[in-house]
């Protein structure tokens, strides 16, 4: 679960997805794929297709050497040379440079013409990538942002939200979502729309009380932004909405959870300005 500091702003909640970091688990989970999806495909045979991608592997390090790394086409050595080898020197690289050049390093394989980094390896790295809460993705051949700052924002204001209920609910759902050796995406979801209920109950001072209820607790809100609030309240709590059909639903996936944190947590926070707004 966040710890005090994270909840508390001390720390970034960022490391809780890892944006704009990564970590010493994910940067070798991510090695060890580039290991076994082209690395260890390197090798001297006489069967025609070793042959043929080890001539692939060769041919990328060179433009590798070129134009990523910048260096003297002289000074690539044979890719494996008892520790002095390319390979070596592309994993000292890789463990040891900075975040986003992990990022830069992935993407232009790649993007490379030789084509060694497959649909099947990106699909593997995405999984990696989302086990251990990577705010980024493969999209296509590239690498995108998926979970961007003002999310997180969104997430920490709603962690800093002075009613304990419903900062419980989404510390649950924050633990449950972010945990890297058992998720709990179902859950967390649930969680994620407690916090929701808790924070209608505490606006409306009525421990049974509605959505409906609490925006009535607002002056002058827009009856159009009123009756959306309700609709989507509507949608995530009622017998036929997304609490009850998620029981049923076996694939709930990372991307449903963090929706529903992101949304519920965003949505507590304006009720709470709102609500205060209006006292």
């Amino acid at each position: 679960m966040p710890r005090f500091s994270q909840r508390y702003g001390h720390t970034p909640l960022e490391q809780a997805f890892q944006r704009e970091s990564v970590d010493v688990e994910l940067r070798t989970k991510l090695w060890n794929v580039l290991k076994l999806m082209i690395w260890d495909k390197h090798g001297y045979s006489h069967e025609r297709s070793r042959i043929e991608i080890t001539q692939r592997i060769d041919n990328m390090l060179q433009r590798l050497w070129f134009n990523f790394f910048n260096k003297d086409l002289d000074s690539l050595p044979e890719f494996r040379n008892y520790g002095k080898g390319a390979y070596d020197q592309l994993k000292r690289h890789f463990l040891g440079c900075k975040w986003f050049e992990v990022y830069d390093f992935i993407e232009e394989i790649s993007l490379d013409k030789s084509e060694l980094l497959n649909d099947q390896s990106r699909e593997w790295i995405n999984q990696v990538l989302e086990e251990q809460n990577s705010a980024y993705r493969f999209v296509g051949k590239e690498i995108a942002e998926i979970t961007d700052k003002q999310e997180i924002d969104a997430i920490e204001d709603g962690l800093g939200h002075p009613e304990k209920p419903v900062r419980i609910h989404l510390e649950a759902a924050l633990r449950m979502l972010s945990d890297k050796q058992a998720p709990d995406y179902r859950n967390s979801v649930k969680e994620s729309i407690s916090a929701v209920e808790a924070a209608c109950r505490l606006v409306n001072g009525n421990t049974s009380a509605t959505l409906a209820d609490a925006l009535k607790k607002i002056h002058n809100l827009h009856p159009a932004l009123s009756k959306a609030f309700n609709q989507l309240y509507g949608y995530t709590s009622d017998a036929s909405g997304i609490r009850h059909s998620l029981i049923d639903e076996p694939n709930i996936t990372y991307a449903d959870a963090k929706f529903m944190l992101v949304a519920c947590s965003a949505f507590v926070s304006y009720l709470k300005i709102s609500a205060n707004d209006n006292n």
